[in-house]
């Protein structure tokens, strides 16, 4: 199948939605998180806390375009599943980090191939043919192989179709990227988007539509490098790229890791799939000691009405009081969410200002990718001393509407160092 549009749709979102009998495929992807079956919606109209007080949500249901290549619902001897192919998200929004709704059961069944759609927007919509894409039954609870033949599309004169042989690739060395991480590679302009991982340090791309991209770098989802590149029928262009090195720095210390993912930390391995108010959530807010703390014992997201604050608790020998820099990462902000900085109870950080708004709900809903801020301030040698030291981060925005849709923001990572 794939889909051909000229403009963007109303309601604003482009999807290929199944609807199917619940008993005969009980299982969603992911189950139960998006199974809302005796549910009590409690957050718009999309979120839902269940008789146990657990939470869920269609969006919970979601991966990663990068990793999404078959999705599915299942049921005993069967299988229904949407496969995306070789280049079924070309034509999308969002970049290989977006995720959007793959299923949802309640009375029904409900299997989702999303395009296009607001949900945590941060690129315009692309116009033209979205897929192949294929939805596939199978006697199986195995999802199939993602490899599905479309070539016969070339010999249907459909609107808007590259085949391969009117496409070229990009190939070259990808390095400055630890092997603790995965090397990501991006390609986009108006028209069209692309990924790979790399591997070995090399890299290959899928085939591409001919025109010029910008091409961009990451490790894991945090950005490293970012450079353009031009692609042209039935040829391969060397292109290599290299993360841009870390200024030196002496650290006091580093709390996670900036990878633009916030899953190391309180919460993070439970927050692609509930509420931040669901009962298996620990305790949010905390203390972290340097020294004898993990990064699971500072929160994942930090809320202006919900959430509390987190304690950094550290030492510093009489040579390390000194001007410091205390560099803060998110990963995504709703509703002008930003941190605040207290030292020692008495030295304030200075508000950054609001992010760039993406109008649409995130933590809530799963989500956690957005624009990737990154936050640096000046600490002051007065506003420190010899010994016993805290920070207290917290969060400022808009509380509008109270609880975790006030503003709030997901860490990537803090570090103080030398400045």
């Amino acid at each position: 199948m794939a889909t051909y549009i000229t403009g963007e749709v109303d309601p604003g979102e482009l999807r290929w939605l199944a609807r199917m009998r619940k008993a005969v495929l009980p299982r969603g992807w992911h189950d139960p998180v998006s199974d809302i079956t005796g549910c009590t919606a409690f957050e718009g109209k999309d979120t839902f806390k269940c008789p146990n007080g657990e939470t869920r949500c269609k969006f919970y249901s979601s991966d990663r375009f990068i990793d999404d290549i078959v999705h599915g619902v299942t049921g005993s001897n069967v299988g229904i599943w949407m496969i995306m192919p070789g280049n079924a998200y070309e034509t999308s929004s969002g970049g290989p980090f977006f995720r959007d709704i793959n299923t949802q059961a309640g009375d029904q069944q409900e299997l989702y191939f999303y395009m296009n759609s607001g949900h945590i927007r941060t690129e315009p919509w692309r116009l033209g043919l979205m897929g192949p894409y294929a939805m596939r039954f199978t006697t199986s609870t195995s999802p199939p192989s993602g490899n599905v033949d479309t070539s016969f599309f070339s010999g249907l004169s459909i609107q808007g179709y590259v085949p391969d042989n009117q496409r070229g690739r990009v190939s070259g060395s990808a390095t400055g990227v630890s092997s603790n991480f995965e090397t990501v590679l991006h390609w986009y302009n108006q028209q069209a988007q692309y990924w790979t991982k790399a591997s070995g340090g090399s890299y290959t791309s899928p085939l591409m539509k001919p025109g010029s991209y910008t091409m961009k770098m990451y490790k894991n989802e945090f950005l490293v490098a970012q450079s353009s590149v031009t692609v042209s029928t039935g040829n391969t262009v060397r292109k290599d790229i290299a993360a841009t090195p870390e200024p030196s720095r002496t650290s006091i210390f580093k709390i996670g890791e900036f990878d633009g993912q916030p899953f190391e930390f309180k919460n993070g391995d439970k927050i692609l799939r509930m509420h931040p108010t669901d009962p298996r959530m620990s305790t949010w807010g905390g203390t972290y000691t340097v020294g004898s703390s993990s990064p699971r014992d500072f929160p994942m997201a930090l809320g202006s009405d919900a959430g509390g604050t987190a304690t950094i608790n550290f030492s510093l020998s009489s040579s390390q009081v000194r001007q410091l820099t205390l560099r803060i990462g998110t990963t995504l902000s709703f509703q002008n969410g930003r941190p605040t900085v207290r030292v020692n109870g008495q030295w304030s950080g200075a508000d950054p200002g609001a992010p760039v708004l993406i109008d649409s709900r995130g933590l809530t809903r799963g989500g956690y990718r957005g624009w990737g801020d990154v936050y640096t301030w000046n600490i002051p040698a007065s506003a420190l001393r010899t010994g016993s030291n805290s920070i207290v981060i917290g969060a400022v925005g808009s509380k509008n509407l109270g609880g975790w849709l006030a503003g709030n923001y997901i860490v990537d990572a803090i570090e103080l160092y030398v400045s």
